[in-house]
């Protein structure tokens, strides 16, 4: 089982599974519009942004979509990183700045 540091602490979780199957499993807040386990992912919404880090001394890393990169051993990511959180927040204020104002679905 690959261990996985988020945020500074350690977890175990099954290989091939993607992140955030994983970080939901392991009760982590990390926001997602469009992965269901039954469909698959395909990373269109944006909000599960996670930052990807060489090791615990990187503090740039690289973005990724959770729910498109599987989990591997000694994998460093961070949820909290700034630059995913303003990626997130600036992603949903444009779905609702864009979002049609007659949807049927929900109230804007």
């Amino acid at each position: 089982m690959p261990t996985v540091i988020i945020d500074e602490k350690a977890y175990e979780f099954t290989e091939g599974e993607n992140v955030l199957s994983a970080a939901l499993s392991a009760g982590l807040d990390l926001h997602y519009f469009c992965w269901h386990p039954a469909l698959g992912s395909i990373g269109a919404c944006r909000q599960c942004a996670v930052q990807h880090l060489k090791d615990d001394q990187d503090t740039q890393g690289r973005m990724v979509m959770a729910c498109m990169t599987p989990v591997a051993n000694n994998m460093h990511l961070s949820l909290k990183h700034k630059t995913c959180e303003e990626f997130r927040k600036r992603v949903i204020e444009w779905m609702m700045q864009n979002h049609p104002h007659d949807c049927p679905v929900c109230d804007e």
